[in-house]
This record gives structure tokens, sequence and C-alpha cells, in this order.
């Protein structure tokens, strides 16, 4: 027993290790001057402390459309996917008719198709439609992609709220529609917090479908913070705070909705 319970914290301890050290290492880059880091003895004396790559990249308007335009997508993304996804895991969740189980599979089965795949035929149908390089082409294009793991995700949810709570709801005059509202979202609040956050840090951190479907009309943040490696030479520096600031957001949001996030986790996965 305890040697399975100090086998178990080793394990979490060199996750956590394998998790925690590239991001530290990458801050330490962003406030550090490159060259204290690569010496033959690291230099990380506080007075060559900086904040200088970050005042320069926040000022740069060639780095801040990128973050505008990666925040705009991937809000309106997770609206628009929630919004959707949360009324189609309710049916889902309640309701039984012929070939149920077969599409939630065939949904999850499409998400197994790897996105190099689809990638030019969704090059091609936006050019076609006028939307490659536009941010309604890849809110569109990240909602048909994220949606259905939506849907997947609210669905062990929903399930988990007892039926006997909507009845009662129903005997007090309730319809359909407010017993989702008034009953069914309020106690799925960790659910949907989980599942929020899920779409947003996808969408968000996306590089590739965002290579390929953008250029520059509409710059995404992943795609500008690679720029940063050229074809002989690298700035270290700025892409290390380029990399934490857009990490930033997404850890602001776990942290902020921690709790939520293993209520939800927890909740999703038992039936009540």
């Amino acid at each position: 027993m305890i040697a399975r319970t100090v086998i178990h914290r080793a394990l979490v301890v060199l996750l956590m290790l394998y998790l925690v050290v590239p991001f530290g290492w990458m801050v330490l880059y962003s406030v550090f001057p490159s060259s204290n880091l690569r010496s033959e003895r690291m230099d990380l004396s506080p007075a060559d402390l900086t904040l200088a790559s970050y005042a320069s990249l926040l000022s740069d308007s060639s780095f801040l459309v990128p973050i505008r335009n990666s925040l705009v997508v991937a809000s309106a993304t997770t609206l628009i996917c929630m919004a959707l996804g949360s009324l189609c895991a309710y049916v889902f969740a309640r309701f039984r008719f012929r070939g149920q189980q077969t599409l939630l599979l065939g949904m999850m089965a499409v998400q197994a198709i790897p996105a190099v795949v689809l990638a030019v035929p969704l090059f091609v149908l936006l050019r076609a439609f006028g939307l490659y390089d536009s941010m309604l082409g890849m809110i569109l294009t990240y909602t048909a992609f994220i949606l259905p793991l939506v849907i997947w995700m609210m669905v062990s949810f929903f399930e988990s709220i007892p039926v006997n709570l909507e009845k009662a709801a129903r005997i007090d005059g309730c319809t359909r529609l407010g017993i989702v509202r008034r009953v069914v979202l309020p106690l799925s609040g960790p659910g949907l917090a989980a599942t929020s956050i899920f779409a947003f840090i996808t969408a968000w951190s996306d590089f590739f479908l965002a290579k390929v479907l953008t250029s520059n009309s509409t710059p995404l943040l992943p795609v500008r913070t690679a720029a940063f490696q050229g074809i002989f030479a690298m700035d270290y520096t700025a892409a290390a705070t380029a990399g934490v600031i857009t990490a930033l957001p997404v850890l602001v949001l776990a942290l902020l909705a921690q709790k939520w996030i293993v209520q939800g986790i927890t909740e999703g996965a038992v039936k009540g």
C-alpha cells in the first residue's frame, strides 16, 4: 500500500515537472536577456530582470492585431458552440429516437479525421464563398470542429441531472424551454464552465488551420507567435514573450474556474 502511494505521488510529481518546467523556462527567457541564459554559467541575477520584451510586443500593432483577432474568433466560437451544443446535448440526453447512438458516434468518428486531410477542402470551400482569410471563416471552421465535442461533453453533464427535478418543474407549469433555462442550465454550471474553457482553449491555441486558412488580412496569434522563428535565426526572447502572452488567458481562465472545472469533470463522470 505504501509503495503504491509512493509510486503514485512520484508519477504525479514527474507529470507536474513535465508540464511546468517548459513553461517556467519560457517565462525565464521572456524576462532575462538570452545571453544570460545561453552562457556557460547561467546568470539569473535579479538586477538583469526586465520586462522590455513585453513592453515592446504590447506596443507593436503587428502583435496587438493578432491578439484581437484570436480573442474575437475564440470568444465567438465558444459562444456559438455552447449555445447550439447545449440545446443539442439536452435533446440527446432526454429524448430517445431512432439512430441516436449512431448519430453521436458518427459525430465523434468525424473528429478522428486529421485536420491535415480536411485543410485543402476547407481552403477551397472558404475561397469559393469569399470567407478565406476572414474572422467569419475561421469562426465557422472552428465551430464545425469543436461543436461535436461540446455536444458529446454536455450530454454526460445533462444525464447526471436527476430527471425528477424536471418532472417537478413540469408539474409547476414550466415549458420544456423553461426547464432548460431555469433548471438544467443552472445545475450544469460547472459542466458549462469546463466545456466553455475547453472550447475557448481549442480555438485560441490552434495553429495548423489558422496557418492554412488565413493570411495577412486576418493574422491569428499562434501564427504570429511562430513567425518569430526565422529560417536562419530565432529571436528567443520575443518568441518566449509571445508564448507567455498566448498562454496567459488560458491560465487565467483555468485558475478562475478551477473549482467549477473539477466539479464539472466529477459530475460529468457520474450519472445521478
